[in-house]
């Protein structure tokens, strides 16, 4: 068993700066079929948009320097690129995505949503691709 003073340093060394700050990313959901982008880590309200896109809005915006929007979420992913085209074999362009999904979208708010908001966060992200997950790869054949 360890002593106090041992946990409280692995305690103190779990939570020092040594930790890898947050970067954006987007990734694949396997198990909710949707395709995450996240460019803040901060508490997020989800609003559905449509019954496709779902917005990650900041629980603490407003606030100077803050922008309202951390991020979004594109459901039925892996059955939308399949029903664009778009293959999973490899890394997948967000942007390419993106441009389906407007292209796709009958809907005015997903469109200015995606030309407004969603372009922007990814640009300013540096986010330009998406890893497929290994197990969505095997259902793509």
């Amino acid at each position: 068993m360890k002593s106090s003073d041992e946990i409280k340093a692995l305690v103190a060394d779990a939570f020092s700066n040594s930790a890898e700050g947050f970067r954006p990313c987007a990734f694949f959901d396997d198990r909710l079929d949707c395709l995450r982008v996240i460019v803040r880590d901060c508490s997020v309200l989800e609003e559905r948009i449509s019954d496709r896109v779902t917005v990650l809005l900041d629980n603490y915006y407003p606030g100077p320097g803050r922008q309202q929007y951390a991020g979004f979420t594109i459901k039925g992913a892996r059955h939308f690129c399949l029903e664009n085209n778009i293959t999973l074999q490899a890394p997948v362009k967000i942007s390419q995505i993106l441009n389906m999904l407007v292209a796709r979208s009958p809907e005015i708010v997903v469109q200015w949503f995606v030309e407004q908001v969603a372009k922007p966060l990814v640009q300013e992200g540096q986010i330009e691709d998406v890893e497929v997950p290994a197990s969505l790869e095997l259902e793509v054949a």
